[in-house]
């Protein structure tokens, strides 16, 4: 009997490591006008990004210009699964970075970055944005709070075992 409590307490968390998968149910980013990385002759009037499912608004866009100043955008909005917004002129040569935060139709919040390069304009010092933040950092508390919760499902499976083996040693 205590083999098969065994057994069946390293079955099940077993399954409980690798049966949860990463989830998939996010909108992603599978285009953007201009496109992530590409160099173009003057900076864009308006910029838009493609998901693969529809997007909720509000919707929200912010540009840096190359010398890392803050390109106004304006009309930013969702229609179906793409997001548009104007923005104003600027006159800088270089990489500008677009940021976008959407809402997923399943409710959750998305959001992403993408550089573009302008060939013509006037030579600014460039200024890189902040590092973003890997993975790992992201979801720290979400590896902090599964690995407290496999410590105690481990130690409520092993606890019928001790109290048996307790029980033989008297």
């Amino acid at each position: 009997m205590r083999n098969v409590v065994l057994r069946g307490s390293l079955l099940a968390l077993l399954c409980l490591v690798l049966g949860t998968g990463p989830a998939s149910a996010h909108a992603s980013l599978v285009g953007s006008d201009p496109g992530d990385g590409a160099s173009v002759a003057a900076s864009p009037s308006s910029i838009t990004f493609t998901f693969n499912e529809n997007i909720g608004n509000p919707a929200y866009v912010a540009v840096r210009a190359p010398d890392g100043s803050k390109v106004d955008v304006s009309d930013a909005s969702a229609v179906d699964a793409e997001v548009t917004a104007t923005l104003a002129a600027s006159d800088q040569k270089g990489r500008y970075t677009a940021t976008y935060r959407v809402v997923s139709a399943d409710g959750h919040p998305v959001e992403g970055t993408i550089h573009w390069t302008t060939t013509t304009g006037r030579i600014v010092e460039q200024v890189d944005p902040p590092a973003e933040k890997g993975f790992v950092h992201r979801h720290r508390a979400h590896f902090f709070w599964g690995i407290l919760a496999a410590a105690v499902a481990i130690a409520l499976l092993l606890a019928p075992l001790r109290g048996r083996s307790d029980k033989n040693d008297a």
